[in-house]
């Protein structure tokens, strides 16, 4: 115990901080939220310096080596870095790989539909203006530039006068860091306690899996994988390689950056190098050189996003075959040059994942760049030990402590892959499956409604067939045609509830015309003649305003935008996932509730494509199953595979197609339609358009909103 404490007393003040900012998160919870602008404030802070200290530290260090040095210096670096690309990666796909199994379904995402960003290689790494690059906080051109113009000083015979001003102006940069870094525990404390009091359970258990599968992944590689690497292979023992390391791994905690923690771990290298007295000439500009060209190259950090994409296939039924391994770890580790936010929808692309699931990546990165960032940390800081080492040829086998270190990571490193896998089975079982959020969720604002499964034949003689908005007030009831399978646009929920986006439209229609509202079904080849009729005043029910009907019915202005998509069989979706695959296959046969007109089109262009129109999409899912896929929407294809999560959305490459959806009425009711229009231009400006679209198609708020838990709000119930 007394070394316990005496240990405590002697830890920085960072790791205090740390601590201390998370008990007052639970304490107090939402209440700390005026901390965050000040932790942001500390964050930009130690950047101040961060881009000087790079040019200076990488232009000085390569300048001070001979051209005879550096050949061997680079040879040695590549060949470490490959060699913990290649440990490290056989470990992230070990953890991918512990996923149990799944039954996908989620709710459809506007990125599915969004342009995938191209990897520009050359504008990363060529820095056709270096002030520019530094300006951009383009890291990577601004490296290659440092690196440039080091290299040519180094055969200069007039380079030392250079270098002097240089290595001046670099320990100011470091006293300036130092400096900082001794009042950072107060922008920790406020960083910690700012998130810890306003993350929300809802944010943990939404991606709970992958975030397992993180911290697990992250932890073995901190404290395990690559400390024990470095403490077999060199004479820097585990615990002083965790000691170098623990600065800058409480920084990169607690910011989620690993950039503002560079000159912390160059300097944290340089000072244990000459406490124990093991620096030499090279050292110091080995790692002045080695730590920024580390944190530009991709990381172990940056490759454990290779779980996300697993993840994401996992989630949405693609799981990753052991196949795909090698051009996967291939496009990332070419990816993951250019930044995380360019690289992750590119390997989602080369995963045939649905692009959507990049919202998903972004909603946990808050999260996981608590683990992520520390792991680069690790990597930086193992990287640059074992180059020193290997460059001064004192890398080693001790048999005895190697043979132990490696034994350690043999045992804790299956151990811990159990561990994932029992943990995720455990989780995933716990969860609420995609159809029960779906199945419940229901229209907020009400009227006085009622939901028929029939035409009353008091409609059918024609007695109300003409209508207008003083009518429909007059009679206090607005009439509706739906159909009744079309989620998410009008569909019935678990407690055998009409809801939907079109019916809270609807329900918002009566409300504003003060009136109750009645719901009548139809299918979709009825609607001009049950509108003509007059069985219903007008129809909502995502109906696709097309050409064929425009002569037949009056659509309103287009409520919606929908991105036409195909569900098939999970195992089947590599096989329309492009324009050009779905031409070079068999025959196929697609089902289809709407897009006549166009699919007639298509079929005539394509003879192997054959369309079969179907009365609902229930039909499809419930069938003998013998149709290849079924056309749809994406929007609502998502919904559909929460309920069927067997089956798979695919957007094809090079096949895009968008169509508008809106309400129709009769031919003769254009003052109703201009009502409508003109209603439907007030609901769109006021938000409450994008508010239903929101809940019913993204499916935000399908969960009900828990407050967060603090100390103060648990003690304050129960001592009212």
């Amino acid at each position: 115990m007394k070394k316990l404490f005496a240990y405590l007393s002697k830890a920085n003040l960072m790791l205090w901080a740390l601590i201390l900012g998370i008990v007052v998160g639970l304490i107090f919870g939402e209440r700390v939220q005026w901390m965050s602008p000040i932790g942001a404030a500390f964050i930009k802070l130690m950047q101040i310096t961060i881009f000087p200290y790079i040019v200076v530290s990488l232009i000085v260090g390569l300048g001070k080596f001979e051209p005879s040095q550096v050949k061997s210096i680079i040879l040695k670096a590549v060949i470490m870095m490959l060699s913990l690309w290649g440990v490290g990666i056989v470990v992230i796909w070990c953890f991918a790989f512990t996923l149990p199994h799944h039954d996908a379904g989620t709710f459809f995402s506007s990125a599915l539909v969004a342009t995938r960003p191209d990897i520009d290689f050359v504008a990363q790494y060529i820095p056709a203006n270096p002030f520019a690059s530094m300006a951009e906080g383009n890291v990577p051109a601004l490296v290659v530039f440092c690196i440039a113009l080091g290299t040519a000083l180094m055969g200069n015979v007039r380079k030392s006068s250079l270098l002097n001003i240089l290595d001046v102006l670099g320990e100011g940069l470091s006293v300036i860091s130092k400096k900082m870094i001794k009042i950072f525990p107060i922008g920790i404390f406020a960083i910690t306690a700012s998130t810890a009091g306003t993350i929300s359970l809802e944010q943990i258990n939404n991606l709970q899996v992958y975030f397992v599968l993180v911290v697990l992944t992250t932890l073995f590689l901190i404290f395990v994988l690559l400390p024990m690497l470095v403490s077999a292979l060199t004479p820097v023992k585990y615990r002083d390689v965790i000691g170098i390391a623990r600065n800058a791994l409480i920084t990169a905690f607690t910011t989620g950056s690993v950039f503002i923690t560079l000159p912390v771990i160059t300097e944290g290298i340089k000072d244990y190098m000459h406490k124990r007295e093991i620096a030499d000439a090279q050292s110091d500009h080995v790692a002045e050189v080695l730590v920024p060209i580390a944190f530009t190259f991709p990381s172990l950090g940056k490759l454990t996003t290779l779980l996300f994409v697993a993840f994401s296939a996992w989630l949405t039924g693609h799981e990753i075959g052991f196949e795909e391994v090698p051009s996967l770890t291939l496009t990332a580790l070419l990816s993951y040059f250019a930044n995380v936010h360019i690289a992750i929808p590119y390997l989602l692309d080369a995963a045939r994942v649905p692009a959507d699931a990049y919202q998903l990546y972004l909603a946990m990165s808050v999260l996981t760049a608590k683990f992520v960032s520390p792991t680069s940390v690790a990597y930086i800081i193992s990287f640059t030990l074992l180059s020193i080492f290997y460059i001064r040829s004192e890398l080693s086998f001790k048999r005895v402590k190697t043979v132990f270190n490696l034994g350690i990571v043999g045992v804790v490193l299956p151990s811990l892959m159990l561990v994932a896998f029992m943990l995720n089975s455990k989780l995933s079982e716990s969860g609420t499956a995609s159809d029960e959020i779906i199945a419940n969720m229901q229209v907020a604002t009400k009227v006085p409604a009622d939901v028929l499964s029939f035409v009353p034949k008091a409609y059918e003689a024609g007695q109300l067939s003409l209508t207008n908005i003083d009518v429909i007030k007059k009679r206090k009831l607005l009439r509706v045609g739906y159909m009744a399978e079309n989620a998410p646009f009008s569909y019935f929920n678990r407690k055998h509830e009409l809801v939907g986006f079109d019916i809270s439209l609807a329900h918002e229609l009566a409300a504003d015309l003060e009136v109750k509202v009645e719901f009548i079904p139809f299918k979709k080849d009825q609607l001009a003649q049950y509108l003509n009729k007059g069985y219903f005043d007008i129809a909502m029910s995502g109906l696709e305003i097309n050409v064929r009907d425009l002569e037949k019915v009056t659509y309103s202005d287009p409520v919606l935008e929908l991105q036409l998509a195909l569900v098939t069989k999970d195992h089947r979706m590599k096989e329309f996932s492009s324009r050009e695959k779905i031409l070079e296959h068999e025959p196929l046969l697609f089902a289809s509730v709407e897009h006549q007109p166009f699919l007639k089109k298509v079929s005539q262009q394509q003879p192997s494509l054959h369309f079969k129109t179907i009365d609902n999409y229930r039909d499809f899912f419930e069938g003998k199953n013998q149709y290849d896929a079924l056309v749809i929407s994406a929007e609502a294809a998502f919904s559909w595979t929460m309920f069927y999560p067997e089956y798979g959305v695919v957007v094809p490459e090079n096949a895009s197609t968008k169509y508008p959806i809106g309400f129709a009425v009769s031919k003769r009711h254009l003052d109703l339609n201009n009502y409508f229009n003109s209603w439907l231009d007030i609901k769109q400006a006021n938000g409450k358009v994008q508010k239903f679209y929101d809940y019913w198609i993204l499916g935000k708020g399908s969960k009900p909103k828990v407050k967060r838990w603090s100390v103060i709000d648990e003690v304050t119930s129960i001592n009212p």
